[in-house]
C-alpha cells in the first residue's frame, strides 16, 4: 500500500441521467389535434432532409424528436431492459399485440428513412439525444483556472430508455485536458418548462463518476460490488455543489476466484457492460438470425450476415423455448484496475429562477492511496531461488545443472542412436547382418568436454591403455608337384614354400604334411 502524490488528475468518465419527464417537459403536446396532422407534419420534415448530412445537421421539430426516442427507447427496452426470457417475451408480444399495430407501422417508416440516408442506428440515437437536450442545455462546460484556454465540449448520448436519458461530456484528443487545479472542473446549467411539471412528482437527477452508461449498468454488475462515485440527488431548480476525490485504487492480479474474478481490459477491448451486452447480441441473433438494433454498435463486419431486426418477421415460440445468456455473461469479468471515488454532495439552495438547474463540479485532494496485488515470485526471483536451495542443500551450482544435463542429452542420444541402427541391422537381410555389426563395433567415438560425466571422481587417473601388437607375417606357400623319393615311396605329400619376393626358390622349404 503507498500514498500517490500527484500535480494533476486525468478527467474522469462522467455520466448524467435525467428523467424522461424532465427532458420532455419543453414539448407541450395538444391531445386534441388529429393524428393526420401529426403525420403531415413528420412527412413534411423528413421529405425536407433527402440525404445524410441534412438529416444529421438541420434542426428537428419536436415530433420528430419524440417519434425518434419513443422508437429507440422501444427498441432498447425490448432487448436490453429485461431478462433474457423476458426479451423473447417482448419480442413476441410486440409482434403480434394489436394494440402496437401503429408503433409497428411508425418503426418501419422510420427504418425506411435511415436505410434511404444511409444512416446507421447509433448515429440516429447521437442526433436523437442532442435534439432532446438542447432544449434543456444553457451550459455545458469543461472549466479551468486558465482564462486563455477553451476547451471545446462535446455531448455524447449513451442511453435512451422509457425512464431516463443518459449523456456524457465527450471531447476529442485536442481538448482532452487534465485537471490541473483543484476546484471547479466542469458546470452544467439546465432549464425545463416548469409550467409543464407544475404539480408532477420529478425524479432527480444523478451523476456517476465511474462512465456507466446508465443506471442499468450498475444492476447488470455482480453482487457485492461497492456502489461508490455515484449520487441520485440532483434535483431540479436548485443549485448544487459536488465535491470528487479519488479514495483509492486497487490494481489485482487477473484470477477466477469466485467473487473477486477480473480481467485486465486492454484499449479496444470490451468492458464488463459491453461484454454482457454482446451476450444479449449474440442470444437475439441465435432467436432471431438477424442483429438487435440498440446493440448494433457492438456488430463488426457482419451485418450482411445478421441484418438490422424486423420484429414483425421474427417469430418466438415463448411456452417452449427457454431463453438464456446466463452461460455467456459468465465469461464476462470486471476491470482488475478498480478506482474508488468519494462524493460530498451540498445543496446550495434553489435558484432564483425555478426553471434552472446548476450542477457544479469539484476535485478535492490530488492524493490518494493505492493498493497492487504482484506475484510473490517473479522469473528471476524464482531462477534465483532455485539455485540458492540447489547450492544450500546438494553442493551443486548452475554450471553443475548445465554440465549434468549435457551429459544426460549426450548419452541418452548416442543410446538412441545405438538402438535405432541395431533396428535396422536386425531388419537387414542375413548377408549383410554381420559386416554391419562389426563396423557399428569400430565406430570412433569421442568424448565431449562438457558432455563429461560430472559426478566422475577427476583425481581418479585414467587408465592407460594396453599395448597392442600387430603381426605382419607375408608367406608365400608353393605346391610343387615333385617330392622325394622317400615320401613318394610312403605316399606323402610335399609342400614347398617359398620365401617372400621369389616366385620359387632353389632351395624350398619342405614341409611334410600328414
Amino acid at each position: 500500500m503507498n500514498i500517490v502524490f500527484n500535480d494533476s488528475m486525468t478527467m474522469p468518465n462522467v455520466t448524467f441521467c435525467m428523467s424522461k419527464k424532465q427532458a420532455w417537459s419543453h414539448f407541450k403536446l395538444n391531445e386534441s389535434a388529429p393524428v393526420d396532422e401529426w403525420d403531415m407534419i413528420v412527412d413534411e420534415s423528413l421529405a425536407n432532409m433527402t440525404d445524410h448530412d441534412s438529416f444529421m445537421k438541420l434542426p428537428w421539430d419536436y415530433r420528430l424528436v419524440m417519434e425518434a426516442y419513443d422508437m429507440i427507447a422501444t427498441y432498447n427496452s425490448l432487448e436490453r431492459e429485461t431478462t433474457a426470457h423476458g426479451s423473447a417475451r417482448s419480442i413476441n408480444i410486440f409482434r403480434i399485440s394489436p394494440r402496437l399495430a401503429a408503433k409497428r407501422k411508425t418503426f418501419k417508416k422510420w427504418m425506411e428513412v435511415l436505410e434511404s440516408r444511409n444512416i446507421t442506428f447509433e448515429e440516429f440515437t447521437q442526433k436523437t439525444g442532442t435534439e432532446v437536450m438542447r432544449r434543456s442545455m444553457q451550459r455545458f462546460q469543461r472549466t479551468t483556472f486558465n482564462e486563455d484556454l477553451v476547451i471545446k465540449t462535446k455531448l455524447r448520448t449513451s442511453w435512451i430508455s422509457q425512464m431516463q436519458i443518459c449523456f456524457q461530456p465527450w471531447f476529442d484528443t485536442d481538448n482532452f485536458y487534465s485537471i490541473e487545479d483543484q476546484g471547479n472542473f466542469f458546470t452544467m446549467l439546465l432549464s425545463h418548462n416548469a409550467e409543464n411539471l407544475n404539480g408532477e412528482h420529478l425524479e432527480c437527477m444523478s451523476v456517476d463518476f465511474h462512465g456507466r452508461p446508465s443506471s442499468l449498468n450498475r444492476f447488470m454488475e455482480g453482487k457485492g460490488r461497492a456502489r461508490d462515485g455515484f449520487t441520485s440527488e440532483l434535483c431540479a431548480g436548485m443549485r448544487h455543489e459536488v465535491s470528487v476525490e479519488v479514495r483509492a485504487l486497487y490494481q489485482m492480479l487477473e484470477n477466477d476466484e469466485p467473487g473477486k474474478a477480473c480481467r485486465d481490459v486492454e484499449e479496444g477491448e470490451d468492458s464488463e457492460f459491453d461484454c454482457r451486452s454482446r451476450c444479449r447480441m449474440e442470444m437475439i441473433r441465435d432467436m432471431c438470425k438477424c442483429t438487435a438494433l440498440s446493440l448494433s454498435y457492438l456488430a463488426k463486419d457482419d451485418l450482411d450476415k445478421f441484418p438490422l431486426c424486423d420484429y414483425t418477421k421474427c417469430e418466438v415460440d415463448v411456452q417452449k423455448g427457454n431463453y438464456s445468456d446466463s452461460e455467456c455473461a459468465n465469461r464476462c469479468f470486471r476491470d482488475c484496475r478498480q478506482i474508488r471515488y468519494e462524493i460530498d454532495h451540498e445543496v446550495q439552495g434553489r435558484m432564483v429562477r425555478p426553471d434552472l438547474t446548476l450542477i457544479n463540479l469539484n476535485w478535492g485532494s490530488f492524493e490518494y492511496l493505492t493498493m497492487e496485488q504482484q506475484w510473490k515470485y517473479s522469473i528471476t526471483a524464482f531462477i534465483a531461488a532455485l539455485g540458492g536451495s540447489i547450492g544450500m542443500w546438494l553442493g551443486l551450482s548452475i554450471l553443475s545443472l548445465i554440465q549434468g544435463g549435457t551429459y544426460l542429452y549426450t548419452y541418452l542420444t548416442k543410446k538412441v542412436v545405438k538402438e535405432k541402427i541395431l533396428k535396422k541391422v536386425s531388419e537387414a537381410p542375413s548377408r549383410r547382418r554381420e559386416s554391419k555389426l562389426s563396423g557399428l563395433a569400430d565406430l570412433p567415438t569421442k568424448k565431449i568436454s562438457i558432455g563429461a560425466n560430472p559426478f566422475e571422481n577427476p583425481f581418479h587417473p585414467p587408465p592407460s591403455p594396453s599395448p597392442s601388437y600387430e603381426l605382419n607375417v607375408s608367406t608365400t606357400i608353393s605346391f610343387r608337384s615333385r617330392a622325394s623319393p622317400e615320401l613318394r615311396k610312403k605316399g606323402k605329400k610335399v609342400v614347398e614354400v617359398s620365401p617372400p619376393g621369389y616366385s620359387r626358390s632353389p632351395n624350398p622349404t619342405k614341409i611334410q604334411v600328414d
